[in-house]
């Protein structure tokens, strides 16, 4: 067999082989839906900290008390520079 020959059965079979991997990733078969993935398990420590969250109560009285009532905003920011300070590229070389 001549070297081209080789070169073209060995193209076609990789193009065959990229083909199947890309049909079978994109129509998964039956048998992939039923298995249980390692992502889907949920792990103990994820339920003991959400079973520990739902237990938690924030009391909002807080908010209606006189203390927070009497709260000041700080002062306002300054505004904005209007000019660009810098460079405009600093990654640029010089």
């Amino acid at each position: 067999m001549s070297r081209q020959n080789i070169l073209t059965i060995i193209l076609a079979l990789s193009l065959l082989a990229g083909g199947y991997i890309w049909y079978s990733s994109l129509y998964p078969s039956a048998n992939d839906e039923n298995t249980i993935k390692e992502e889907q398990i949920v792990s103990p420590e994820f339920l003991a900290k959400t079973a520990l969250l739902s237990k938690t109560q924030i009391d909002a009285d807080f908010f209606k008390s006189g203390v927070f009532s009497e709260l000041e905003s700080g002062p306002a920011l300054p505004p904005p520079p209007s000019e660009i300070n810098g460079r405009v590229n600093p990654f640029a070389q010089f």
